[in-house]
């Protein structure tokens, strides 16, 4: 019976002319966005169409989901439709999960063609790219560098970054351990270099460097010469094999020309295990994006269950908002109970205690402590910094994902059956 409202449900909602200009809508900004005006960088357009798709164009289809999802049970009940479903032998809560799944169904259909055509413009966008920014079109395991240090003796230290100068009078010296733990058969690897590069020679723009790769524990090792540009990251792929039972891995840096000078901090070299493709991790992206969507229909259905449509999609977008600003109410909460917290960015008439902030911390500390922890945290479904870095998003968070959805959209699903069974209809 749940599916049969659900199929019902998705039907329906298939026939409103509001999923039309929603899906128009979305499709005609994923095609625009690449002609936004960005930073000069190759890869800031593939950025730009990221964020627009992950922050514009699902919040717009959410707010849509939204008012659908509202004023389903409240229209039905006006035009007193209801009443036919409920004149079958058939629970209430039944009625709702069929109802939550049918938009659940919608929502998907919407993520999936929208997904499509904006997984389509980027790999056109893509294809031009340099290959020192393909690493945005990657899903890697990064693995940050577990020790930093200098062989032999640096030019000078400005604002922390170290300057060595060419002729190997200074080596930078990168160690990367426990590599084995997250590296299978499958995976190939490669090093990203973001160093800061500076010449004495006039009108350069490519400095020579020597890279050395060797395992830390046995005697094999890889030297090259690679060109690296000004401002530009630089890639070297290099061989899992090099990754000995030990998993531990050095990587060495230094000009070749004593004219020629490198700026290096601890995390200006990362190591990353190449496990899978872009478009894999842009399933995992829309996957969990798609639990978001059903987080919200479960809100908005269980507020229909008892409020008038325009009072339950107000209630909805409020949740959502809150839900997007926890951490202001969490970070508002510390300063009212730890001032010193804060105390380098509060001005000098909240860095000691008076007679107000003990009152404050009294009246407010334990309401916005509930509140922050009733509402849902949207901030959870965030898959958007994973591929912006080119950062495979693990199954765990995933998981992790997906039982948030299903614990918080469950609470919701018993809280409107009650509610819609106990409301009277006859």
């Amino acid at each position: 019976m749940i599916l049969t409202i659900a199929g019902h449900t998705f039907r329906e909602v298939i026939r409103k002319k509001i999923l039309h200009v929603l899906i128009g809508l979305g499709i005609l900004i994923i095609i625009v966005s690449p002609f936004i005006p960005t930073t000069d960088e190759p890869d800031a357009r593939v950025k730009m169409m990221l964020v627009v798709f992950f922050q514009v164009v699902v919040l717009l289809c959410i707010v849509g989901v939204i008012f659908l999802s509202a004023t389903s049970l409240p229209h039905e009940i006006e035009d007193r439709t209801i009443y036919g479903i409920l004149s079958k032998p058939i629970s209430r809560l039944k009625i709702v999960a069929g109802k939550i799944t049918g938009f659940a169904l919608v929502s998907a259909l919407v993520l999936v063609i929208l997904g499509l055509v904006n997984i389509v413009a980027i790999q056109r966008v893509s294809s031009r790219l340099p290959e020192g920014y393909r690493g945005i079109l990657k899903a890697r395991n990064e693995f940050t560098a577990s020790r930093f240090s200098i062989q032999g003796k640096s030019h000078h230290i400005r604002q922390g970054i170290v300057w060595i100068e060419g002729g190997r009078t200074g080596i930078a010296l990168w160690s990367f351990s426990d590599l084995y733990k997250k590296l299978d058969n499958k995976s190939s690897l490669e090093v990203e270099f973001n160093l800061k590069l500076d010449s004495s020679r006039k009108d350069i723009d490519v400095i020579p460097l020597v890279v050395g790769i060797e395992d830390a524990n046995v005697d094999q090792w890889k030297t090259s010469v690679l060109s690296a540009k000004i401002d530009e990251p630089l890639t070297l792929k290099i061989d899992p094999a090099i990754v000995g039972k030990s998993g531990a891995v050095n990587v060495t840096v230094f000009p070749i020309h004593s004219t020629d000078y490198i700026g290096v901090t601890q995390g200006d070299v990362k190591l990353f295990a190449v496990q899978n493709g872009f478009v894999y991790n842009y399933a995992k992206a829309i996957v969990i994006t798609f639990l978001k969507f059903l987080l919200i229909i479960s809100i908005a259905v269980m507020g229909s269950t008892y409020l008038s449509a325009p009072v339950s999609i107000a209630s909805a977008l409020v949740v959502l908002l809150c839900g997007h600003v926890l951490d202001f109410f969490k970070d508002f909460s510390l300063v009212i109970q730890r001032y010193d917290v804060h105390e380098h960015t509060l001005p000098a008439v909240l860095k000691k205690p008076n007679i107000l902030l003990v009152y404050i911390d009294y009246l407010i500390k334990k309401p916005l402590e509930w509140f922050s922890f009733i509402l849902p945290d949207f901030k959870r479904f965030d898959s958007l910094k994973f591929l912006l870095k080119g950062i495979n998003i693990p199954l765990e968070t995933v998981g992790a994902s997906l039982g948030y959805t299903a614990i918080y959209a469950g609470i919701c699903l018993f809280l409107a059956s009650i509610i819609f069974k106990k409301r009277e209809f006859f």
